[in-house]
């Protein structure tokens, strides 16, 4: 299998808050398991992400608790790398735009060649006006419903159908300061005219296979009619307009968020000394980029950003975007304000992270809303945990190899099995976690008091297993006195032939050493 260069992204958490299950069992999973299989698989692969420091919802929790909004953000976003830590989740970097100038000296480059190219339009649109509070209210600053499903929204997205809220088209709004009624203003904004790139997208679209429901809520957009959409706002707070007429307004990080994963990767790539630094990993004729995203950021991610990049070119397009649904707790919507959450770090002090990493894998929200049990997750981790101390124990015994067939079997097509829900275009980790389950589970069952596991199936498990169980899968691999790949991050090799299900012992053998 031929190398390849893979940029991998998890979409930008706003730091108002600390991540809670639903947060990490979405795109920061998705994200880590994909860039520890890949780079098992020999590709060179870097993940990326950003604390989105200069949206609204920062300003909005900073007044909340009387806090400056750099002072929130570097809170939450140091709360959130923790948790990340914490579940083996951390990016390769994790870049904050209050404390690296590279975010705005990015997004300002990129705005300027589209503006200098007449890619970028004035238009007078409608806004929300607070009288009582005397601004303008944006996203995070208002509340009603969704004009498309009547769904409860804040003044962008909606979070039940994805749609974006046209200027001033949200229904019912209310101040979320003062609750009052907000009247609505005609002002000069800079548009990005989208419906011209309908059809590229459209070209875009059929060259990539997404997950069913993005790809027809992306033609379904597309029917609708793509909007014009304003991507500057009046307001003191976030990164100006870089141009000398446009003081007091500020670029819509909506806008410039797929500019913050290039800055991301810059800064990434001059922390390491990298040449030709971000190109390389952007590189439409040789990069492939991957990005991870709940289905409420559907379009900026699928419909927005790529139209961006086709405006300014030369630029690699997303060739898969992982969308999940939204995870619940208990049956209800994970909620800060009603106390209806656990919140990840919390929960990592007490529970094991590669068992909770296995947990959400399989209920992992990938095409519907799935949610967390208490309950559940303590019988899952009763039974699968005892499996996992055997196959351990049994790998560094010195006991008899008579053993079970038809589970050794099994566990030497684990790794076909589980390859093919780990590429990017059938990523499903709810399919992966199954396999691994399943044999785990037949493996664990089947093996005798002081049996020994064969060396190389006992290889073959752990190494499947690592990007799911990446603490449980270094453990049993130094154990077995494998080489690691990469011995620094301890990246264990995949087996080889594993895309035949009756790979020979040999060929696993060869790839364990």
């Amino acid at each position: 299998m031929a190398a390849r260069t893979v940029l991998v992204t998890a979409a930008p958490p706003n730091p108002n808050g600390d991540l809670h299950l639903g947060h990490l069992t979405g795109p920061f999973l998705g994200a880590d398991v994909l860039t520890r299989y890949l780079r098992q698989r020999g590709h060179r692969v870097l993940y990326v992400t950003y604390t989105d420091d200069l949206s609204p919802y920062v300003l909005r929790k900073a007044e909340e608790i009387d806090h400056k909004p750099e002072a929130t953000a570097y809170l939450y976003g140091r709360r959130m790398e923790q948790t990340l830590a914490l579940a083996s989740m951390l990016p390769d970097y994790y870049e904050h735009p209050f404390r690296e100038p590279v975010h705005v000296r990015t997004i300002n480059a990129f705005f300027n060649r589209l503006w200098q190219s007449g890619k970028l339009e004035v238009d007078e649109t409608p806004a929300f006006y607070c009288s009582r509070c005397r601004r303008y209210l944006y996203e995070a600053h208002v509340r009603g419903h969704c004009q498309f499903c009547a769904a409860p929204s804040d003044g962008f997205y909606c979070e039940e159908c994805a749609l974006p809220q046209e200027p001033a088209g949200l229904a019912e709004p209310r101040c979320i300061r003062c609750d009052h009624r907000p009247e609505i203003r005609r002002i000069q904004r800079i548009v990005f005219p989208l419906d011209r790139y309908a059809d590229a997208l459209e070209a875009y679209y059929a060259s990539v296979s997404w997950r069913p429901r993005l790809h027809d809520y992306c033609h379904d957009l597309l029917r609708r009619g793509l909007p014009p959409t304003p991507i500057s706002r009046v307001s003191a707070y976030g990164a100006p307009v870089p141009l000398p007429d446009w003081t007091g307004h500020i670029l819509d990080t909506w806008y410039s968020g797929i500019f913050g994963y290039l800055a991301a990767t810059r800064a990434y790539a001059a922390a390491n000394g990298e040449t030709p630094g971000w190109r390389g990993w952007w590189d439409e004729r040789s990069a492939e980029v991957v990005q991870f995203i709940g289905i409420d950021c559907g379009f900026s991610h699928a419909v927005l950003w790529p139209a961006l990049l086709i405006a300014h070119g030369g630029i690699a397009l997303p060739r898969t975007i992982v969308p999940n649904e939204f995870y619940r707790l208990e049956g209800e919507k994970f909620s800060t304000s009603r106390g209806h959450a656990i919140w990840g770090a919390d929960f990592l002090r007490d529970n094991d992270a590669d068992l909770t990493r296995l947990f959400l894998c399989l209920t992992n929200p990938e095409s519907e809303q799935t949610s967390f049990a208490r309950s559940e997750y303590d019988r899952f981790v009763a039974g699968i945990e005892p499996r996992l101390r055997r196959i351990a124990a049994a790998a560094g015994s010195s006991g008899s190899e008579i053993w079970d067939g038809d589970a050794l079997a099994a566990a030497r097509g684990l790794p076909a099995r589980v390859a093919r829900s780990l590429e990017p275009e059938t990523f499903s980790l709810r399919a992966a976690a199954a396999a691994l389950v399943e044999t785990v589970e037949a493996t664990g069952a089947a093996l005798p008091e002081r049996a020994a596991l064969p060396h190389d199936v006992a290889a073959v498990i752990a190494a499947t297993a690592a990007p799911i169980l990446p603490r449980w899968a270094a453990r049993l691999w130094g154990d077995l006195g494998l080489a690691f790949a990469d011995a620094q991050a301890e990246t264990i090799p995949w087996p080889a032939g594993s895309e035949d299900e009756a790979a020979s012992t040999e060929a696993v053998e060869a790839a364990v050493g």
